[in-house]
């Protein structure tokens, strides 16, 4: 199956994350224990989404390397982990998207962090990319 690019659709709703998490730290402050799981849900799902796209970076190029260096049984042994790896970190992701996207409504935050469609894994993918290149650029300032 070919991909098609979404690179010029915006997935990652910055402003509704950062409303997110001000509103939710601000309530846990108030000594709320449930905002308080909220803060680590939220850091759990971001770190899913960061997560998924280390697993990419280094299951790609270890399957590339492998191609080389490897006979073909091993090699197809370390292709198929590359793609279990993935697919796991993968479905994380897309849990996270949807719990991310309710938490948001539980808060009355009126925009998703999400803004595509948890069943297009591509968008997923593109969506957990654009949240790491976004909080590293946002570090960087």
């Amino acid at each position: 199956m070919e991909r098609t690019s979404n690179t010029s659709i915006v997935f990652f709703n910055q402003k509704a994350y950062n409303a997110l998490i001000e509103k939710v730290s601000n309530v846990a402050k108030r000594g709320d224990p449930v905002a308080t799981e909220d803060i680590n849900l939220i850091k759990h799902a971001t770190d899913s989404f960061h997560g998924y796209v280390q697993t990419i970076d280094m299951t790609e190029t270890r399957v590339k390397i492998a191609r080389y260096r490897c006979e073909t049984e091993e090699f197809q042994e370390i292709a198929k982990e590359a793609d279990r790896a993935r697919r796991i970190a993968h479905e994380a992701a897309i849990s996270n998207c949807a719990i991310l996207n309710r938490v948001c409504k539980f808060y009355g935050i009126p925009e998703n962090v999400y803004l595509g469609n948890t069943d297009a894994r591509y968008q997923v993918a593109d969506f957990c990319l654009e949240v790491t290149i976004a909080l590293f650029q946002a570090a960087r300032c």
